[in-house]
């Protein structure tokens, strides 16, 4: 598949058959993903692949947790590290359904995905470079999340359906126990991997114009094409 293509159509999967993911083709996106980037070529990213079914249900279960407080929050209006007033184009009361109930569906379901991925990181990879400033950090997981995406563009280019979430780090003791972590592993991510239920599966994404996201030179001054 062509780049650009998968970079458009790659949506968050939600639905997903009971057909396995084949080991070859696993294997065959995770070779091509670990050429990503990463601070200091380090490397640091480490995959679990769960297809077990008990632990699967114990994954999904650990996840659960976390998204019942999330939908709690969301269905608030709560989500994250707020600052300001909510934008409107993202919050409004039918859009914000349409999303918590695809994602309900997935939460619930998650046990049955053919297969999870727990995405982690060796801590002493990372150089979290604004871990002093007076706000979240946001770039601890930078060297993880490079060879994460390059994941889910190799599931799409295999005609695979994932998607990813990151409630289930909140649980990372947890996680560390059933899975037997090191001390020195810190969970950045939960992708699910499937092959799509095509009648559920939406390719055709929108976006906000490169002019709203992309500045030129100083903030608020859009990036656009010379006249």
């Amino acid at each position: 598949m062509e780049l650009y293509e998968a970079m458009r159509t790659n949506p968050s999967c939600r639905y997903f058959t009971d057909e396995p993911v084949d080991r070859a083709t696993l294997y065959r996106i995770f070779d091509h993903a670990r050429f990503a980037s990463s601070g200091g070529n380090r490397q640091g990213w480490r995959t679990i692949v769960v297809t077990d079914p008990a632990l699967k249900r114990a994954v999904a279960d650990l996840h659960s947790r976390q998204w019942d407080a999330y939908l709690e929050h969301a269905r608030e209006g709560i989500v994250g590290f707020q600052t300001g007033e909510r934008d409107e184009r993202m919050s409004s009361a039918a859009n914000a359904q349409h999303r918590l109930t695809r994602t309900d569906d997935f939460a619930k379901q998650l046990a049955e995905v053919p297969a999870l991925l727990v995405c982690c990181i060796e801590l002493w990879t990372l150089a979290v470079t604004d871990k002093e400033l007076d706000r979240q950090s946001i770039v601890g997981g930078g060297s993880l999340y490079t060879f994460v995406q390059n994941v889910l563009l190799g599931c799409r280019n295999e005609g695979l359906g994932s998607a990813l979430t990151t409630l289930l780090a909140a649980e990372e003791p947890a996680v560390a126990e059933l899975l037997g972590l090191p001390d020195d592993i810190a969970v950045g991510a939960l992708v699910a991997v499937g092959w799509p239920v095509r009648e559920k599966q939406y390719t055709k994404l929108t976006r906000l114009p490169v002019e709203e996201v992309v500045y030129d030179n100083l903030w608020g001054q859009p990036y656009g094409l010379a006249d």
